[in-house]
């Protein structure tokens, strides 16, 4: 395509891909007053529902954005789920091999005020999209990054418009790259990728159909099919009878345009039991189960955030949710150095916090994978851990990035724990409190009066509570007082008061944002 005269611009970030990673970036950036550009090379937000399920703790990420409403209100798990479990059989429509319920969501009012948010990637794209406008994030669609370089001031970045033909240059202090599993960032900075590698090619199609005739007996929300010429999973979607069915892609030896609507009609039928269902079908999405993570998550001024830093199966529901707690760690690190809050090698901390955890959340997803095919299983001491391990357990700073078993003690480094809170008429979390700053929890006053001072003196904004019920929980005493980062995590906790309070204070906060 001829390209036309260039500009040029300047944003403090830019962002390449406009999908749930790079919304959920630009998202939280401009909650911390940070604007940034997204550019995404397609029309539009995905037409597929590929993440289907969004765990508690990505769904807390969002509960100080001005995108929780809409998610929690739209994200409500359908009454049509209740009593659904995993089946196994030939076809929906027997023999059954076996059938239990599904294990509930790694959710509970004694973890998290948040609920799980069963929400089709093709529906929460939007309502991020939306928030990111709303909150003055620009994001440009058929856009596309065609080169970059960077040097110790900044990015400069080669863009195309793919519907005038025009190039232009942006100029940004900092990179992040949510483009995907193929992502051309990480290729272009010679990152190589570590892990098992590909466990399979797939192709999964969307479609409407009435299935109720075979799902009565057994309703499901995940459907393992063994029938020899339709082998496959059938799920069901957050839209009354829209349902994604995947099998396998002998890949190279055919290419998702073999999948014609016939043949597709014929495994469906097959795979349901159902001769003369006539399934309306909405599109074809190639994909690979693999598990691969990036040898580093940044390069200079560039980071990897999502499916560009890892790779996992989909089995668990992890690679969009870890994707997006990427972007909750990165962005109020960008937004601090940028105001000039924290240390520039605050942003050394993405890599050594994240790498670990997803490629630890890769491992699992491969186990879950692996165990639920039966190929090459593992033994039952193969290290696999819990879900809500998984989902709330993670920890920074240490040699064991997934615990083997839950604990949520306030320890530094983990998630602040949730505790409900006597606010008036309303409950109040301490998630609640979370999201926009630094949170210091207090059980005495004079925490309260060393943090004003502090953030008076500082410019680091740190917004302390004085509140009664949460010490148990945090691993404090009555009088003490634990630090709390943007995204939730404890930086810091006292067991009791000091005399001395304004100084660990400032000592804890200068380490946690990495200032001289």
């Amino acid at each position: 395509m001829h390209e036309k005269t260039s500009r040029e611009e300047r944003v403090p970030v830019l962002i390449v891909g406009g999908g749930l990673v790079g919304l959920s970036t630009a998202l939280f950036l401009a909650h911390h007053g940070v604007k940034a550009l997204v550019l995404e090379k397609h029309e539009g937000t995905s037409i597929h529902p590929r993440a289907r399920g969004f765990h508690v703790r990505t769904i807390e990420l969002f509960r100080s954005t001005c995108a929780r409403e809409e998610i929690e209100r739209v994200g409500g798990v359908p009454s049509r789920f209740e009593g659904g479990g995993q089946l196994v059989a030939l076809t929906l429509a027997g023999p059954v091999y076996s059938w239990m319920p599904a294990a509930p969501a790694a959710q509970s009012s004694t973890l998290s005020p948040c609920p799980h948010v069963y929400l089709g990637q093709d529906r929460l794209e939007p309502i991020l999209l939306r928030a990111a406008r709303e909150q003055q994030a620009e994001v440009r669609f058929s856009h596309e990054l065609k080169e970059f370089t960077q040097d110790a001031e900044g990015v400069s970045a080669r863009v195309l418009d793919r519907a005038t033909g025009e190039a232009y240059t942006v100029r940004a202090d900092y990179l992040v790259a949510a483009d995907g599993v193929r992502s051309f960032v990480r290729e272009a900075l010679g990152i190589r990728q570590q892990g098992r590698g590909s466990l399979g090619h797939n192709v999964s199609t969307l479609f409407h159909a009435d299935l109720s005739p075979v799902r009565k007996e057994h309703p499901f929300v995940f459907a393992l099919l063994k029938h020899p010429e339709a082998g496959g999973v059938l799920v069901p979607t957050d839209v009354k009878d829209r349902w994604s069915y995947t099998t396998k892609l002998d890949a190279p030896r055919e290419t998702p345009a073999d999948f014609t609507e016939e043949r597709w009609t014929r495994l469906i039928r097959l795979a349901t039991g159902l001769p003369e269902l006539v399934p309306t079908l909405l599109g074809t999405f190639p994909w690979e189960a693999a598990e691969r993570v990036a040898e580093r998550f940044s390069s200079g001024r560039v980071f990897l955030a999502g499916d560009a830093a890892h790779q996992m199966p989909p089995t668990g529901g992890h690679g969009a949710n870890t994707g997006i707690q990427d972007a909750g760690n990165l962005a109020w690190k960008l937004a601090a150095v940028l105001k000039g809050h924290a240390g520039p090698s605050l942003l050394e901390t993405y890599d050594s916090e994240r790498r670990p955890v997803a490629a630890a959340t890769a491992n699992q997803a491969t186990l879950l994978s692996l165990r639920l095919m039966k190929r090459d299983a593992p033994p039952e001491d193969d290290g696999a851990v819990s879900a809500q391990v998984i989902i709330f357990g993670y920890g920074y700073g240490s040699d064991e990035p997934l615990p083997k078993k839950l604990s949520l003690s306030g320890e530094p480094g983990t998630r602040a724990p949730h505790v409900w809170l006597a606010s008036g008429e309303s409950p109040l979390s301490t998630i609640d409190l979370f999201g926009a700053s630094f949170v210091l929890l207090a059980g005495e006053r004079s925490w309260l009066e060393a943090s004003r001072a502090l953030s008076e003196r500082t410019g680091v904004p740190l917004h302390a509570h004085l509140v009664d019920g949460w010490q148990g929980a945090y691993g404090v005493g009555s009088s003490g007082a634990s630090l709390i980062r943007p995204d939730g995590m404890v930086a810091a906790r006292w067991g009791e008061a000091s005399g001395d309070a304004e100084r660990l204070l400032s000592e804890a906060l200068a380490a946690a944002t990495r200032r001289g």
